[in-house]
């Protein structure tokens, strides 16, 4: 008895299985920049890994309707309707450079509406037998193909470590210009010219720069930047991504200044630490070049001061600047 009730289960359930799996028109794939021969390949390869998740059992069209061109719904619905199936599966096959670029349609028959479409990319032919399977799963699944990835389904390209740099060190030219304040270069309107050049040492969040370089303006105004280092924080990780940054460096500040209690203008210089703080943007962060924009205010920690009598103003003020770096 308790056999008989086993064999009637299992009968069951496999009628079950044979009911659940409805039967889908495949058509030949539509082709650009791709021979024949793969197109019939991928069809057969896409068919047989589809009848194999269970849920559906493809035929191919031409064996039901013939060698016909058919790559929309309307079409679909029309051939696969009067040989008698519920489901009709489209697709297309495109070659862009090496890559491979696979769009599948599932078509409901009755309701004539799409009701999946999925789009894969093969890297390279050799990686097509894994996409196939992959598409196929989700097709069946109604699962995006990032959510496909399993033991034994993983493409050569994604097998390879991540193409974006954990480090990159590049260096350019940084120019643009700086308005002082606190008329610490005599002027509190005057604007300078700013020319560095800089060597940046980029990491996955943080970046480690160092620069040398010029400002100058009327008034006798004059900055040279012995060197600053400057140490930054992207708050991405894309490939456009803003930062803020914060450094220190030497610099030599030279200006007519008016100094109080003494009539006149004067020359005056000095060389000091200074402290800077900022913020910018970086684009292109992946590539072997990158495009930066900084805006920083910097204060020096001297004053500027003329045969001895003080009165000058620490050399400080508002920078902004662009980078484009190799």
């Amino acid at each position: 008895m308790r056999k008989t009730i086993l064999l009637i289960s299992i009968l069951f359930l496999f009628s079950g299985m044979l009911q659940a799996s409805e039967k889908a028109l495949l058509f030949r794939f539509k082709g650009t920049g791709v021979d024949e021969e793969l197109i019939d390949a991928v069809n057969q390869i896409f068919g047989s890994d589809l009848s194999q998740q269970g849920k559906y059992t493809t035929i191919s069209a031409v064996s039901v309707v013939g060698n016909v061109e058919c790559n929309s719904l309307p079409c679909a619905v029309d051939y696969a309707e009067e040989s008698g199936f519920p489901k009709a599966i489209i697709g297309n096959l495109t070659r862009l450079g090496r890559k491979l670029i696979l769009n599948v349609q599932l078509i409901d028959v009755e309701t004539e509406e799409i009701m999946l479409g999925v789009d894969a990319v093969s890297e390279t032919e050799e990686d097509l037998d894994i996409v196939l399977k992959r598409l196929a799963k989700s097709i069946t699944s109604g699962k995006g193909m990032d959510k496909t990835t399993e033991v034994g389904l993983v493409t050569e390209s994604e097998a390879r470590p991540e193409r974006k740099r954990s480090s990159f060190t590049s260096k350019g030219l940084r120019a643009g210009f700086m308005w002082p304040s606190a008329y610490s270069f005599g002027k509190e309107t005057e604007r300078l010219t700013v020319i560095d050049f800089v060597v940046q040492h980029d990491m996955r969040d943080y970046f480690l720069s160092g620069r040398s370089g010029l400002k100058w303006g009327d008034n006798s105004a004059f900055n040279l930047t012995i060197l600053e280092t400057k140490i930054g924080r992207y708050l991405s990780r894309g490939d456009f991504s803003p930062f803020i940054s914060g450094g220190m460096g030497i610099q030599y500040n030279r200006a007519r200044i008016e100094i109080e209690n003494k009539p006149g203008t004067y020359r005056a210089s000095g060389t000091g630490l200074s402290l800077s703080g900022g913020v910018g943007l970086a684009a292109f962060r992946t590539y072997d070049f990158q495009f930066q924009i900084d805006v920083d205010y910097f204060i020096v920690l001297t004053k500027l001061e003329s045969d001895g009598a003080s009165g000058g103003e620490y050399p400080q003020g508002i920078i902004f600047t662009f980078c484009i770096k190799h």
